[in-house]
């Protein structure tokens, strides 16, 4: 869902002009066409360039849904509604039928059309758009009634992010560009920037629950540095991070070319790098509990794309997300899920009780695929362990493929044999 206000930089709307000069003749008709479509008018007595120019703007604006008009003294200026390139298709010309009246288009069609790029409004004072405002405040009021807790999750994907430096949001490889899912999205960063971009989201949120009727339970969903490579290297580079590290060591940061590199060697960046997490979702934290002191939170960690020496090092902050500030730790695996791969299934959702949270503040997420895949299986591993709660995702795969409820307890027969 796009949660956030959008914004179109670098756009502009098509537009054209007809510049009318002379005298109209009474009697005589006036066309300006919009594509094949004419517009009339009728000269009359005390007609000018410039009162013709006027009567057209009326026409035009009275009639028209596709452009909009302005008459400046005797030049119309006709406009696109159509935003950017579109605009461009536009047809305009005049006819005065008369010689000792002219009207001079400028073109043969609208021309100045640009599209332009689609970006997050970051500085929207409210960040949650309208729809997502109405259909998450209907979607938790019904939650509500029928007596079913909610939790609510962003990630750090932004499918509009402003990728620009000058917007200081962005994960950056150690060439300078911007860390693009395939998604698409923007993985932004935990600089100031965006901090106080997802700390305004979160309190919204939060706002919506509480208005619900529901303690505010909010989730960090996979709030991580990205897991993995591009050519040039990781993607710890964006300003803040690379300065802040400087500033901290008296060093620039290492280079770090993988997500598979040896961490032994990079003392200093493995502290680091956790850390601006861990004050990330502090801060966020802190910042929603000043209007909803009772709100919630929990972490959702991959064990599956942290499995390496680094990413277990650089994208858990142990000192921050604690038994004693988070009130629930849920692991997920899709990676282990496809790869049939129960026993590492299994490690992912016993590790928040391996890292001292008890089974009230462990939970497990679990990627539902197609039959062969032993998710099910996975399901009732984790039901098993008694954690918190065991969340399917997600409920449109579950139909789309068509499961039935409820699920299985057991894959195990029992019988009776004997005499």
């Amino acid at each position: 869902m796009w949660f956030y206000e959008l914004q179109r930089q670098g756009h502009s709307y098509a537009s054209g002009t007809i510049t009318f000069s002379g005298g109209p003749e009474f009697g005589k008709q006036t066309q300006v066409f919009l594509g094949p479509t004419p517009m009339v008018h009728l000269n009359l007595i005390g007609d000018t360039a410039e009162s013709i120019a006027k009567c057209f703007e009326l026409s035009i604006n009275a009639g028209s849904t596709g452009v909009w008009a302005r008459a400046d003294g005797a030049v119309l200026t006709i406009t696109s509604r159509l935003m950017g390139l579109d605009g461009n298709a536009v047809g305009i010309s005049a006819n005065t039928n008369s010689t000792a009246f002219t009207a001079v288009a400028s073109g043969a069609t609208l021309a100045g059309g640009v599209d332009g790029i689609w970006r997050t409004d970051t500085a929207a004072p409210v960040k949650l758009n309208r729809a997502a405002r109405d259909w998450n405040a209907a979607f938790l009021q019904a939650l509500k009634g029928y007596g079913i807790l909610a939790t609510v999750s962003f990630s750090m994907e932004l499918q509009h992010g402003d990728d620009t430096p000058q917007a200081g949001i962005a994960q950056r490889y150690p060439n300078g560009d911007p860390v693009w899912l395939n998604t698409p999205a923007l993985q932004t960063n935990f600089g100031p920037q965006s901090t106080a971009f997802w700390q305004a989201v979160y309190g919204e949120m939060a706002d919506l629950m509480a208005t619900a009727g529901m303690r505010p339970y909010l989730q960090f969903g996979e709030v991580q540095w990205w897991y993995f490579a591009a050519a040039s290297g990781m993607p710890f580079y964006d300003s803040y991070t690379t300065a802040t590290f400087q500033a901290r060591y008296g060093k620039p940061m290492a280079a770090i070319l993988s997500q598979n590199t040896d961490p032994s060697g990079l003392v200093d960046e493995c502290a680091f790098l956790p850390e601006l997490i861990g004050e990330f979702t502090s801060a966020v934290m802190t910042f929603v509990r000043q209007a909803h002191p009772d709100a919630r939170f929990e972490v959702l960690y991959p064990p599956d794309v942290n499995d390496t020496a680094l990413n277990q090092l650089i994208n858990f902050p142990h000192t921050y997300w604690t038994p004693a500030s988070l009130d629930s730790l849920k692991t997920e695996n899709f990676t282990y899920t496809g790869d049939r791969d129960l026993n590492k299934a299994l490690a992912s959702i016993e590790l928040p009780m391996q890292l001292g949270f008890g089974r009230s503040q462990s939970s497990h997420l679990v990627g539902i695929g197609e039959y062969t895949t032993p998710w099910s299986q996975e399901q009732r591993m984790a039901a098993g362990e008694q954690l918190d709660s065991v969340v399917l995702f997600a409920l449109d795969q579950f139909c789309l493929i068509g499961y039935q409820l409820p699920l299985e307890r057991g894959a195990r027969r029992s019988g009776f044999m004997g005499g």
